[in-house]
C-alpha cells in the first residue's frame, strides 16, 4: 500500500507551470514596495549553492533596477530540499530567519544576505545555533539575541517553516532556487537579463 501511495504521489504531482500559485503575500517577507505590479516569490534553501549565487550575483541588479524603482517586489519562502544531516542545518536557519522576521521585518533581508554570504559546505553541520546567533550579532541586527536563540532551540516557528514547504510540495516545486512571477512559475534562465525580461513581460499583464 505504501508503494502504491508513493507511485500515485509521483503520478499526480502537479506541474508547477500549469498551477496558479495564489500566494498570501501579506504573510511573507517582502523586499520592495508590496504594491509593486510584479511580485517575485523565491523558494530557497540557505544551504543551496545556486541560491547563494542568485543572492550574491543576480539579486543586487534586481534590487537596483527593478525593486528600488518600484517595478517589482521580491518575497521569500522556505523550501528545505536536503535530507540527513543537511536538513538540520537548513531547518535551523529557516527557524532563525522566521524569528528575526517576527522581531524586525527589515532585519530579515540583512540576515538573508549574511547567511548566504557566509554559507558553508552542505551537510557539514556548519550552521549551529551559536554560529547563527553570532552572525546576527556581527550584523548588529536590532533584535533580542536571547529570543533568537530560544526560538531556534524551541522551534517556535516550525509550523511556519512546515507550511512553506507544504505549499511548495502542493505546487510541485522540487528544486531551489525556484521563482514564481505574479503567481506563475518562472521557467527561464537564471540570469539577470532573463529575469528582468520576465519582469517586463509580467508588468504588461502578459
Amino acid at each position: 500500500m505504501v508503494l502504491v501511495a508513493f507511485i500515485a504521489a509521483l503520478i499526480f504531482r502537479p506541474d508547477p507551470s500549469s498551477v496558479k500559485a495564489d500566494f498570501d503575500y501579506s504573510s511573507m517577507p517582502v523586499l520592495g514596495d508590496p504594491n509593486a505590479p510584479v511580485k517575485i516569490v523565491e523558494y530557497g534553501d540557505y544551504q543551496c549553492p545556486a541560491c547563494r549565487d542568485f543572492n550574491l550575483n543576480i539579486k543586487p541588479d534586481l534590487v537596483k533596477n527593478d525593486i528600488d524603482t518600484g517595478k517589482a517586489a521580491i518575497y521569500f519562502q522556505d523550501l528545505i530540499i536536503l535530507d540527513g544531516k543537511g536538513i538540520e542545518d537548513s531547518n535551523r536557519m529557516a527557524l532563525a530567519a522566521h524569528s528575526i522576521y517576527h522581531q524586525d521585518k527589515d532585519s530579515f533581508w540583512k540576515f538573508n544576505d549574511a547567511i548566504y554570504r557566509e554559507q558553508g559546505e552542505e551537510k557539514t553541520g556548519w550552521a549551529t545555533t551559536d554560529f547563527i546567533v553570532n552572525l546576527a550579532k556581527s550584523e548588529k541586527l536590532p533584535i533580542d539575541y536571547d529570543k533568537l536563540r530560544s526560538d531556534i532551540e524551541n522551534k517556535t516557528y516550525q509550523s511556519e517553516v512546515d507550511a512553506s514547504n507544504a505549499k511548495a510540495d502542493k505546487l510541485g516545486v522540487q528544486s531551489t532556487p525556484s521563482f514564481f512571477i505574479n503567481d506563475k512559475l518562472y521557467n527561464g534562465n537564471y540570469s539577470y537579463n532573463d529575469i528582468h525580461q520576465a519582469i517586463e513581460t509580467a508588468s504588461k499583464g502578459e
